[in-house]
């Protein structure tokens, strides 16, 4: 599996997926082939970077062992079954509830309207932050909408992560790997909550912890690309429609 169908596998488990569709990735070997690429992912210092040759993944053997506790390593190889998920997002993924921990960006920054002001300037947990209105400009100008059910969260953790499957998808590595450094880090914050659930959390605490280790392999992106350059793969990403949630 490659990085690309990584992410997209990556944001099925934080979006709605029909059963039979969650079924067939949970159930089958789609799911080895994930946890390999997160394996990977968490060792690989060229993520992102050209296709590796089966030579150089034969390289990069450390278990997953190495990099997350027991207890995530186990959860991750028995995935919850469909009605699983779908109670646990009932519980945790839905706004307003005392164990809400909705995967939105905005929630766990200080909020802020740009350069206006507000009276909610700096308060936190709340939508429609910074990162929102970043995200919906940003999947705009790669060509595509915003989904309906996501509309109130532009920045919410399933959209991110098929957002960078489509950047991969479409060429944009670069701007791939610049987007995972620079977006992720309010996972952090993220994991935190996710470990104050009474119920137990750890698939989802192990999840984030493979993004927030792939984030810190990825070294600071370099000088910007040219602008030529970056709207000719905005264009590529915008005809890529084989993602999972945009």
């Amino acid at each position: 599996m490659e990085y690309d169908e990584m992410f997209t596998v990556l944001s099925m488990c934080f979006a709605p997926v029909a059963k039979d569709e969650w079924r067939q990735l949970a159930e089958g070997p789609l799911w080895s082939d994930f946890l390999d690429a997160a394996r990977r992912g968490l060792q690989d210092d060229g993520a992102f970077g050209a296709p590796e040759s089966p030579m150089a993944r034969a390289r990069v053997r450390c278990p997953l062992q190495e990099f997350l506790s027991a207890g995530e390593v186990k959860a991750l190889f028995a995935p919850p079954t469909c009605d699983e998920k779908r109670l646990f997002a009932a519980r945790h993924f839905t706004g307003g509830l005392p164990a809400s921990a909705v995967p939105v960006e905005s929630l766990y920054a200080p909020w802020s309207n740009g350069a206006l002001p507000s009276p909610f300037s700096k308060a936190e947990g709340m939508y429609q932050g910074d990162s929102a209105r970043y995200m919906r400009d940003l999947v705009e100008r790669m060509g595509m909408e915003v989904p309906p059910e996501f509309a109130a969260c532009a920045d919410h953790l399933a959209l991110e992560l098929d957002l960078v499957a489509v950047m991969l998808r479409s060429g944009m590595r670069e701007e791939a790997r610049r987007f995972t450094a620079e977006r992720f880090s309010w996972l952090t914050a993220y994991r935190m909550r996710l470990l104050e659930l009474a119920d137990d959390a750890r698939f989802y605490i192990g999840l984030v912890d493979v993004l927030l280790g792939v984030r810190a392999r990825l070294a600071p992106a370099p000088g910007a690309e040219g602008g030529k350059r970056e709207k000719d793969a905005y264009a590529r990403a915008g005809r890529d429609r084989s993602h999972a949630c945009i």
